[in-house]
């Protein structure tokens, strides 16, 4: 018996809304918020009310002499970030802290209609296939951007030893 993939468009009230594809999603928070947006479309109110931290995406490349990793950290100040850096392990941690919800100058209270902004704290690992020297190490933020240079240790040189 054949299997086919389940993809496609999920209708509502015959509009093309959410597209679908399990093999797309490429995280579980693409899932999450796919299903928000359904819901939010259903329902008309979003979902989900936890406040979870969101995922610290990251791209990593390799030139010659170092590895340079850059997250996306929107929002997040450098003081509300840390990177230890050891041998072939890199740990990146972000506290998302939200902005107060008080009303704005003018307005009367209310009820949150949508809330996706959140409080808590995210991270990262990542191994390396080379040891990079932390000494030698450094991080840049700028514009919701972290770039960490991480210079590769130079390799052990091989020595001949003399008999006596």
């Amino acid at each position: 018996m054949k299997e086919t993939a389940m993809t496609g468009f999920i209708r509502f009230n015959g509009n093309p809304n959410v597209r679908w594809s399990p093999a797309g999603a490429r995280h579980a928070s693409d899932v999450n918020r796919a299903l928000d947006s359904l819901a939010s479309r259903v329902f008309g109110t979003a979902a989900r009310t936890e406040n979870t931290a969101v995922d610290l995406r990251a791209d990593v490349r390799e030139t010659a002499t170092a590895y340079i990793l850059q997250l996306d950290v929107p929002g997040v100040a450098k003081e509300d970030i840390t990177v230890d850096v050891d041998e072939k392990t890199v740990r990146i941690e972000a506290t998302f802290k939200r902005t107060s919800t008080e009303p704005v100058e003018g307005e009367t209270a209310a009820n949150a209609v949508l809330t996706e902004r959140v409080n808590g704290a995210a991270s990262r690992n990542f191994r390396l296939p080379q040891p990079v020297d932390a000494e030698l190490a450094t991080a840049h933020h700028e514009h919701g951007v972290l770039t960490l240079t991480l210079p590769k240790k130079n390799a052990a040189t091989q020595k001949r030893l003399a008999i006596n």
